[in-house]
């Protein structure tokens, strides 16, 4: 596929040339940019594996209710520690009951898990993660509170960080020739009940990025997408 690619660049003009860089270059500046869009090629959505309620409102946030753009997993250093955290919340109206899922390939052989969080203080801000809030030119801190949310794989390759064949087609539809760190591994967690009482809510919580001394800093690069879905 490589090979036919360039062949066609090179039959190209140089005016279509320059067309085709740009195209190419806004494809992966908003890949980077928005790590939490799908890349999915068939469905955009891993909420297909269970029944769907329509929420009447009900979105993901970054820190400090800011908007999702904002929400970058990036960064990470694995010579530094065992593992990152990442703030992010889960936001809406008349909602009582949510599933948070997660879908990432497998280049890298992370561990992700999933906590609760509450905001606290400046004075309360060791081991804290800390966001940064461009909207505010603030500084905000968030601890994990209580134990990791309950949840499971759907397609693991056993005790593997792999995934099966069996959500093959929610992600490629019928194409086939997919190297197996690209399947992508689903998880969902158990439903959860909002604990916000505010209207409208906005629950936290931190995503750990985790690894072990076998992961080298390199290149790989995974994408991770994020969904909640009403209960």
């Amino acid at each position: 596929m490589t090979k036919s690619i360039f062949g066609k660049f090179r039959k190209l003009e140089k005016k279509k040339k320059l067309q085709l860089v740009i195209a190419v270059s806004i494809s992966v500046v908003l890949l980077v940019a928005l790590p939490v869009y799908a890349w999915f090629t068939h469905k955009r959505s891993i909420a297909l594996t269970t029944k769907i309620n329509a929420p009447t409102q009900l979105y993901i946030t970054a820190g400090n209710k800011e908007s999702v753009a904002n929400l970058e997993m990036a960064d990470i250093d694995v010579e530094n520690g065992s593992y990152k955290d990442f703030v992010f919340g889960i936001g809406g109206a008349d909602v009582q009951q949510y599933q948070i899922q997660l879908a990432h390939t497998t280049n890298i052989p992370f561990e992700y898990e999933i906590y609760r969080a509450k905001s606290v203080s400046e004075a309360e801000k060791s081991e804290a993660v800390v966001y940064v809030s461009d909207e505010e030119n603030k500084t905000f801190y968030y601890k994990i509170d209580g134990n990791k949310i309950s949840g499971h794989y759907l397609n693991q390759q056993g005790s593997e960080i792999l995934a099966n064949s069996t959500l093959h087609k929610k992600s490629y539809d019928s194409y086939g020739n997919v190297q197996k760190n690209s399947e992508a591994l689903y998880w969902q967690s158990d439903t959860l009940t909002v604990i916000d009482n505010k209207d409208p809510f906005c629950d936290y919580f931190i995503i750990r990025v985790k690894w072990n001394d076998k992961v080298q800093n390199n290149k790989e690069t995974d994408m991770v997408y994020l969904t909640v879905q009403r209960k």
